[in-house]
């Protein structure tokens, strides 16, 4: 009977350490940075793998590459933090997919291997199109249709934290937020976002505009001395080492060239970002609108901003007309206003 209890025992050990074997491994090579965040290789010391409990694994970069293995019990939202630096900034960018068992591979700037990222990655293009086109709603609806669907795993995760959809209300998206499954409620990103939300001061669309102050070199810059003076205001919240905010730049300056005769006001706020690296992008991007410079995390904050660029339109008395604008979306909203044709 003794030997009968052991073996048993034995056994179940055995099954327990083969269910925790690794089952995922994560690898790839980082010379798409190569002479758009950092001019060497090695200006990135390593890679850092981040999961939704906020517990961090760590690789070496050897000729370029890393490498990450281990195990993983359901599929989740999973970050590759990569810190690099170079003359303008020290920082870290920001690689989002779902880590799931298989093997993974990151190479010229996007993730193969993980099917749910693919699925996400694709609903996500469908929602972004439908806004570009001008059709809100059925964004709005593949979007509620999607997290509703997958409302207890992690393709409902990426998309409530990779989307910024303004068509929601802060108290929208926290009832939207407190109906998800325990899955989604337990990645830490979700969490903070609902800790967020929960204490955010109204800043929602038909919200009046909430202001802020920044001191920069001896001088004070308030948001109000731009916004609710009678015009409308195009506000971009941005940082010079963010990719996808200086690819949002064009579409600002094309909007300030058109119709700044017509009473538009076009503004940058700098945030999380060093000053001189700001005003070294202006100068490279030849942005021709003002900017608050040094902002740092006080807009955000005030604003419940988790991602950048937010582009936000201002009513003539400062009230927020639009969230999340982004591309040919800025070209609509302001044709519709100015009535252009």
């Amino acid at each position: 009977m003794k030997q009968t209890i052991i073996t048993i025992l034995l056994a179940l050990v055995a099954v327990s350490a083969c269910t925790q074997q690794d089952n995922y491994t994560i690898s790839g090579e980082l010379s798409c940075f190569v002479g758009v965040l950092v001019e060497d290789i090695s200006d990135i010391d390593s890679v850092c793998l981040v999961n939704k409990a906020n517990i961090q694994q760590k690789s070496a970069i050897k000729d370029g590459k890393f490498f990450f293995t281990g195990h993983v019990d359901v599929p989740q939202y999973s970050e590759l933090k990569i810190p690099f630096h170079n003359e303008q900034s020290t920082d870290t960018a920001t690689l989002s997919f779902i880590l799931e068992a298989g093997d993974i591979v990151y190479a010229d700037g996007s993730v193969k291997g993980s099917v749910m990222t693919d699925s996400f990655v694709e609903k996500r293009k469908e929602i972004w199109q439908l806004c570009g086109e001008g059709k809100d709603d059925e964004a709005k609806c593949l979007y509620l249709e999607q997290i509703e669907q997958h409302r207890d795993d992690a393709i409902s995760v990426a998309l409530l934290l990779t989307l910024h959809p303004d068509w929601m209300t802060a108290t929208e998206e926290k009832k939207l937020l407190i109906s998800l499954g325990d899955e989604v409620k337990s990645d830490f990103r979700v969490q903070k976002k609902l800790e967020c939300l929960m204490k955010l001061q109204p800043s929602d669309v038909g919200d009046m505009f909430l202001d802020f102050e920044v001191e920069y070199d001896g001088k004070a810059t308030r948001l109000s001395d731009y916004v609710g003076k009678g015009k409308y205001v195009l506000v971009d919240f941005w940082a010079s080492w963010c990719g996808p905010c200086r690819e949002e730049i064009p579409n600002l300056i094309a909007a300030y060239n058109k119709y700044k005769e017509k009473g538009l006001v076009v503004l940058g706020v700098a945030v999380s970002d060093k000053p001189e690296a700001t005003m070294q992008a202006i100068k490279e991007l030849n942005i021709p609108y003002p900017q608050i410079l040094n902002s740092q995390k006080i807009a955000t904050d005030l604003y419940g901003i988790d991602g950048i660029p937010e582009i936000m339109l201002f009513a003539p008395d400062g009230t927020i007309l639009k969230r999340g604008l982004r591309g040919e979306v800025i070209e609509k909203k302001l044709e519709e206003i100015f009535k252009v044709k």
